[in-house]
């Protein structure tokens, strides 16, 4: 058993680490998970790991906003984030883009809570509904595949975008090039496609002072309440991403302004995360790099009576201290830098910007990635070019994971 000051202190922690992985480009919770499950076999304080690696992956959801908006920098989850939240940075709301950010995902929390009984009487018992959601997936993909394009003004040109961003994808993520770097071609990818789309964008732009007074954050519930459930939806599915949660929640909402449409990433973001959780304990499956940590550390007992299992009901409870953390912190690091970035010549930053994203793709994918960058980064300009949604660059992740579900049966 561990006390209540443990789970704060082993909490504040945690949430200081999601931090640290929220604000470096490329860095992700999944490195702490291969650092704790390292550790878990040296120092049996495997609860403590755990309690550690959940506060850290909710206060990554929260804080890596702050590269989003300010440098452009992406990762899966936060790639579509950047097209709102730079526009408003360039308009002097940066400050307020995070403050929405943070504001959506705490709500996402309150809501996640709201819906994890009902989550667990559908999935499990007595509904039992996972397995014919499992069956479903591929066509699930197809269709958030086919509507993303039919809702394209340019149906043509979006379906050149899309089949383009998905056979690059499907041949980055098919290359036997472990030998040559040790993460996952994915930075890159996703740094060219969005990332510098943005910065060459607002290249001419002239960056104004940001407006960092405290004003009255109006989110509207129906985006956090989409946002949660495609966030729940795809913590389900194996092999699919909150970055697909965010395109589903997206695609379903009609109010697409940049402010609806930053809370609909940032909650579906943070949800995700939430209900991977929930679903180690539900259905007995882990769907990210931290969940399958956590059930390498500890023995999970399937959630089938009322009360919540232990240890869940620790995890819960430390998932609530690192939200309340993270929005403090993501605000205060926001409300820093939005002090100060418009004492940087913009030119300038958009340079340093550059050379963050370069030195990330080459550190995370190695040699190769800088190729996988330029690439991507001729996809996403062209995607520009074309005028069609930068949404649809998402290809590079739908497709694959599409023609990985069909392919078998071809």
């Amino acid at each position: 058993m561990i006390d209540f000051l443990s789970i704060l202190i082993a909490s504040i922690i945690g949430s200081f680490l999601g931090v640290m992985t929220g604000l470096i480009p490329g860095l992700h919770t999944n490195n702490l998970a291969l650092l704790f499950l390292f550790l878990s076999s040296i120092y049996p304080v495997n609860l403590f790991f755990c309690i550690l690696l959940v506060s850290a992956s909710i206060a990554h959801t929260f804080l890596n906003i702050i590269p989003s908006t300010f440098i452009g920098a992406p990762e899966e989850d936060t790639a579509l984030v950047i097209l709102p939240a730079h526009s408003m940075l360039l308009e002097g709301r940066g400050y307020e883009a995070v403050c929405i950010s943070a504001l959506a995902s705490l709500s996402a929390i309150v809501f996640s809570l709201l819906l994890l009984f009902p989550a667990k009487l559908i999935l499990g018992k007595p509904i039992n509904l996972y397995h014919t959601i499992e069956i479903l997936v591929p066509y699930i993909l197809l269709f958030i595949s086919i509507i993303l394009v039919i809702t394209s003004e340019n149906r043509l040109n979006a379906l050149f975008i899309f089949l383009l961003s998905g056979i690059f994808g499907f041949v980055i993520l098919s290359m036997d090039v472990s030998f040559l770097f040790p993460s996952s071609p994915l930075f890159p990818a996703l740094a060219g496609l969005f990332g510098i789309p943005a910065l060459v964008y607002s290249y001419k732009q002239i960056l104004p002072p940001q407006n960092i007074e405290e004003k009255n954050i109006a989110i509207q519930r129906k985006d956090i309440a989409s946002g949660v459930v495609a966030g729940g939806l795809v913590s389900i599915l194996p092999g699919v991403s909150s970055a697909v949660a965010t395109i589903l929640a997206l695609l379903f909402r009609k109010e697409k302004g940049r402010e609806n449409t930053i809370s609909i990433l940032s909650s579906a973001n943070t949800a995700t995360n939430f209900f991977v959780l929930a679903m180690l304990f539900i259905i007995l499956k882990a769907r990210s790099g931290f969940a399958i940590a956590i059930g390498n550390m500890l023995k999970i007992e399937k959630w089938d009576r009322l009360l919540f299992p232990y240890p869940f009901n620790l995890l819960l409870v430390a998932i609530i201290i690192s939200s309340i953390i993270s929005y403090y912190s993501t605000k205060f690091i926001g409300r820093m830098v939005a002090k100060n970035i418009s004492k940087i010549s913009y030119k300038l930053l958009l340079r340093i910007s550059l050379a963050i994203i370069l030195a990330m793709a080459f550190i995370f994918a190695g040699v190769i990635g800088l190729f996988i960058f330029f690439i991507a980064s001729s996809i996403g300009i062209l995607c520009l070019r074309m005028r069609v949604r930068r949404s649809l660059c998402m290809g590079v992740l739908l497709l694959p994971l599409t023609l990985n579900y069909f392919l078998p049966f071809l």
